[in-house]
C-alpha cells in the first residue's frame, strides 16, 4: 500500500499501466462525476454469505474474476478511492487485491472530496479491453481463520486489536448476536487514524505511531486485527503492515460477525481491567 495525492493522480491519468477504481458503494455517486477513466466497482461486490454468515470475502478466484472485469491486469498500478467513511471500503478493496497477490496498489489520500475540489472530473465511462489477471497469493498469510484465532486466544500468543468504535467494543451497542469484544483485545477505533474534516485522509504517520504506542500496540507483537465485518479493520491492517512496517499482522476476516454467532466462545464487555 502506498499513498498518492490528487495532484499526482491527475498528472498520471494517461499512464498505460494505471487503473483507477472508484469503489463508492452506490453507483449513483459515481454517475454525476468521478476521476477521469475511473472504473466503478462497489466495495459491496467483494463479499457474500458463507455458511450463512453474511459479508464474507469471495474466494481468490472469484475476486480475481471481479477485478479483471474492472480492467485490472497483472501489470497495472491500481489507485483506489471512495468518499468519506467509504475509505474503509477502499482499504478493503486494497486488502482483497493483496489477497490475490496484486500488491502494486495505492490509496488516493483525501479520496473523492479532495480530488473534485482541485482537479478536473468526468462523467465518461472508461473504455478497455479484456484483462489478464492472475491469482498469485501472498507468500505470508494475511488472514487468520476462526480455528487459528481460537488457538491464539487459548495460548495467548497474539495481541488482538479491535478497530470498531468504542461503543461496539464495549458491548453497549446491540448490533450482533452477542455484543462485546475478544478476551483481552485492545481498541483502536479506526476513526482515530483519519482526519475528522475528511475521513478519507490519513492522519500524519507520526501521530498514528504515537496513538498506537498509547494504546499498547507494538512492532514486536504478533498482531491480529478485527472489527465487525473486517471492513474497518482493513484500514488498520494496511497502515500497520504497509505504512508502518509491522512485521506480523493478520486480519481476522470473519471478525465479530462470525465470532459472536458461537455462544460457546468467550467474550468480554467494558474496558479491560488494568493488570498490576
Amino acid at each position: 500500500m502506498k499513498l498518492v495525492n490528487s495532484t499526482w493522480l491527475s498528472a498520471h491519468l494517461n499512464d498505460e499501466n494505471l487503473r483507477v477504481l472508484d469503489v463508492r458503494s452506490d453507483v449513483m455517486q459515481y454517475l454525476p462525476g468521478h476521476v477521469p477513466n475511473a472504473v466503478h466497482l462497489s466495495d459491496f461486490s467483494l463479499r457474500a454469505p458463507k455458511n450463512g454468515v453474511p459479508a464474507q470475502y469471495l474466494n481468490p478466484e472469484s475476486l480475481c474474476h471481479l477485478f479483471a472485469l474492472a480492467g485490472v491486469t497483472d501489470d497495472h498500478h491500481v489507485v483506489v478511492y471512495s468518499q468519506g467513511e467509504g475509505v474503509i471500503g477502499a482499504t478493503m478493496i486494497m486488502y482483497a487485491l493483496n489477497l490475490i497477490g496484486h500488491t502494486d496498489v495505492s490509496l488516493l489520500d483525501g479520496g473523492w472530496t479532495a480530488y473534485r475540489n482541485t482537479q478536473r472530473v468526468s462523467q465518461q465511462y472508461p473504455i478497455y479491453g479484456a484483462a489478464q489477471l492472475t491469482v498469485r497469493p501472498e507468500p505470508d498469510a494475511m488472514s487468520i481463520s476462526l480455528e487459528e484465532l481460537k488457538d491464539q486466544l487459548a495460548t495467548k500468543r497474539a495481541t488482538f486489536v479491535d478497530a470498531r468504535p468504542e461503543g461496539a467494543y464495549l458491548g453497549v451497542e446491540s448490533t450482533w448476536m452477542r455484543n462485546g469484544h475478544l478476551p483481552g483485545a485492545l481498541n483502536v477505533d479506526w476513526h482515530s487514524l483519519v482526519e475528522g474534516a475528511n475521513l478519507h485522509q490519513l492522519r500524519p504517520l507520526e501521530e498514528i505511531k504515537a496513538l498506537l504506542a498509547l494504546k499498547g500496540v507494538r512492532k514486536d507483537q504478533n498482531i491480529v486485527v478485527y472489527c465487525g465485518t473486517s471492513r474497518e479493520a482493513s484500514i488498520l491492517y494496511l497502515i500497520l503492515k504497509h505504512l508502518l512496517d509491522y512485521p506480523r499482522v493478520r486480519l481476522y476476516e470473519g471478525s465479530w460477525t462470525e465470532y459472536s454467532s458461537f455462544p460457546e466462545l468467550k467474550m468480554e464487555t467494558g474496558r479491560p481491567v488494568p493488570t498490576v
